[in-house]
This record gives C-alpha cells, structure tokens and sequence, in this order.
C-alpha cells in the first residue's frame, strides 16, 4: 500500500501513526499540515505533554514515492521526542521550543495480484532538531520497512514490520529495534475509518518497548483537499498516555 504516514508518538511523528488508506498506481503532488499532541510518562517521570506541527509534501509517480516532513515542536517535561520513542531529557518540567527533525522517505508498491500489494520502503531521519534543548537526540537514524496489503472492496487490512538502525550518541546507548504493526481501512463514500496497531522495541534497553492503539477518520473535503483526524491510546508504559491530532492534505494530481 502507498500509504502515507502515521504521526510516530513522541510526535506521533508523525503513529506515527500514518493514518493512511491504500491507493493504486497515480501521479499526484501532496501537501500536509499537521497539529498533534501526546503526553504520558514513557517509563520516565515526571510526565512529558509534546505539541507537534508537522509540515509535509509527498510525490507519488506510479508504483514509486517519496516524501518529507518537518516538525515544529513544544515540549513540556524531561522526554526528548523522536520517531524512535521517548528519551530521558533534561531533569523537571523543562519548557522548550523548536524545530524538529527532518524525516525522510521512499517506497516501492509492488501489485502482487489485483487486490494484493506488497511495499518496500525506506527512512531516514536527519538531525535538523536541537540537541542541546532536548529536542532531539543528534542522530542519524534508518528504518528498512515492508509492509503486505490485502483489498476486500472497500475494506483493506495491513501487516508491516521492519527494522531501525539508530545512529550512534554520546548521550544515549542506543540499540537498533525491531517494529511492527497492522492495520485494518474501511471507506464509506467520502469517510474513511481506520484502526492501527504499533509496536517497536525501545531505543534504551532500560525503557519499556512501546505499544499503540491509533483510531482515525479521513474525510475527502473536495477533490484536492483532505481532512484526517486521529486519536491513539499507550497499551504500554513506553508510550504515551493518549495523543490526537489533524491533518491538512491539499492533492495535486489524481
């Protein structure tokens, strides 16, 4: 499935929670806006309340796509956010403001049948985020991801799993972490209805692994605009609490 992007948790960063819908073979141009908020413990204390305005644009050609996406952010409390989970940060309540960082992507669909895709897909982010303000860990990080999507007509039900590589850190002894997750997209007209599971290792092998539960609602405003809207719960303690969000998407294209 070309799916889009789930807000991964400490910026849903994007569960990231993609919220997302499988689509066939299409040219088209995508532009995103994003606000969300989480906030929880992540196996740290005290708790940490994360705003996430994520800016994106995403080019689909064919079977093939790439995007981009940059968050603002505002955290409130110790964790430093990442796609890779929630790290212990600066000690207290700290309030600090910034921009995130940079993530980067681009993936194949390869049509096994008419109603079955298989996806490749690969992720880099980059260290655009400050270090020292605790907004983010100052690495360089890869995810290698496949993910398999069956259609069932207007149903579609997913199954991904993969592997990051986190960059190396002076702060942090990071470990590479498996992840994986399901999903299952059912449209209605103009609505699309969505439930995702995620799970992933933890970046520490001191903090407990993350599990999420994402629900989201997309609904196609016009041909080119989109509305989604999303809300996810922590099944475990090394991930938030409860989180939520919207996203703009204006489309060019099919």
């Amino acid at each position: 499935m070309t799916r889009a992007i789930r807000f991964c948790s400490a910026l849903a960063l994007l569960a990231s929670a993609s919220i997302a819908t499988p689509a066939l073979a299409e040219d088209y141009t995508q532009f995103s806006l994003g606000l969300d908020y989480s906030e929880g413990d992540y196996g740290i204390t005290p708790d940490t309340k994360i705003v996430a305005v994520p800016i994106g644009i995403k080019l689909q050609r064919g079977d093939f796509f790439v995007r981009a996406s940059l968050p603002w952010l505002h955290v409130d409390g110790p964790a430093v956010p990442g796609d890779g989970g929630a790290l212990p940060g600066p000690g207290g309540s700290t309030s600090r403001s910034g921009i995130g960082d940079l993530s980067l992507a681009a993936g194949y669909s390869l049509p096994v049948t008419d109603t079955l895709y298989f996806d490749m897909i690969g992720k880099v982010k980059l260290p655009t985020a400050s270090e020292s303000k605790g907004l983010g860990t100052g690495t360089t990080d890869f995810t290698a991801e496949a993910e398999l999507t069956k259609v069932f007509g207007q149903t579609s039900v997913s199954l991904r799993g993969g592997r990051r590589f986190n960059g190396s850190s002076a702060a942090f002894p990071l470990q590479d972490v498996w992840q994986a997750g399901a999903g299952i997209y059912h449209t209605v007209g103009k609505v699309t209805l969505g439930l995702d599971y995620d799970w992933r290792d933890a970046a520490l092998p001191t903090l407990p692994n993350r599990s999420e539960l994402t629900g989201s609602l997309g609904y196609k405003l016009t041909d080119a605009f989109r509305l989604q809207g999303y809300a996810y719960t922590g099944l475990s303690d090394g991930s938030p609490n409860i989180g939520g969000g919207l996203q703009l998407v204006y489309r060019i294209g099919k």
